[in-house]
């Protein structure tokens, strides 16, 4: 069974770019940790995010990680996820946020980005990448021209052969 834990950035950016249930395509398994559930539901987040959280598919699963994960530099909830998916060997932690992914690494967690899962995705025919990273360019989420011009350089290859 090919399991994600996701992160609060990704999850709410795939919400936002209408693209969330890719993750139900990709993945037998979504798992949120608590504390990132609390956060898709905070009363700042989209009024989106907060409706898909509130009333999540069945395909998501809700977990509270039993170890803790110590590094000063990272957030409670990229600490509780890295945890998560180290106990319950997920396949991939969607994450973005460049220190969690550090300390994620350290922990022999794999991770991959939003833009990482879109061209899985992509790959895969299930979006158009050029079009979904379009999109993602109106939400908040900072993508470097390095970061996009090198997803869609892969993408025009992939697409070539």
């Amino acid at each position: 069974m090919i399991l994600i834990v996701a992160d609060t950035g990704p999850v709410n950016y795939l919400i936002q770019i209408g693209s969330i249930g890719l993750l139900a395509r990709l993945a037998e398994r979504t798992v949120l940790p608590a504390s990132v559930h609390a956060e898709l539901l905070h009363r700042a987040a989209p009024e989106a995010v907060r409706a898909w959280a509130g009333a999540l598919p069945p395909w998501v699963e809700i977990r509270k990680a039993t170890q803790a994960i110590e590094a000063d530099d990272v957030s409670e909830a990229d600490r509780e996820a890295i945890a998560l998916a180290k106990e319950l060997g997920a396949a991939i932690l969607l994450m973005d946020d460049r220190e969690g992914r550090r300390c994620a690494a350290a922990q022999g967690v794999p991770t991959m980005g939003t833009v990482g899962i879109l061209e899985v995705a992509a790959a895969r025919n299930l979006v158009s990448l050029p079009v979904a990273l379009e999109t993602l360019r109106g939400t908040s989420c900072f993508l470097t021209e390095d970061l996009i011009e090198n997803a869609l350089a892969r993408d025009a290859a992939r697409r070539r052969t």
